[in-house]
């Protein structure tokens, strides 16, 4: 992947896809444990991590915030807006 819309991602960084936690699992720090393996993961490699949310999704942003990763800007997706993540 070269770009997340006008956003450059670096060469060979990788990308962290749809992560859901079912509510009845939720706050027992599944997404937390996920998260944390993936940055691990990807720093062990020297390479970034991407993701992105729906930007109107504030309780994930600021759970991604807690997690390390860092916010880079809500870009235009088709008809709606989507907040790009990233750990490096």
């Amino acid at each position: 992947m070269d770009n997340i819309n006008e956003f450059p991602v670096e060469l060979k960084s990788k990308y962290l896809s749809q992560i859901a936690i079912l509510p009845e699992f939720q706050g027992r720090n599944f997404g937390s444990s996920i998260t944390q393996f993936a940055c691990s993961f990807v720093k062990g490699l020297k390479k970034a991590l991407n993701l992105d949310c729906w930007a109107g999704n504030e309780k994930l942003k600021e759970f991604y915030s807690r997690n390390g990763l860092e916010y880079i800007g809500d870009f235009l997706e088709a008809d709606y807006y989507i907040s790009i993540i990233k750990y490096s």
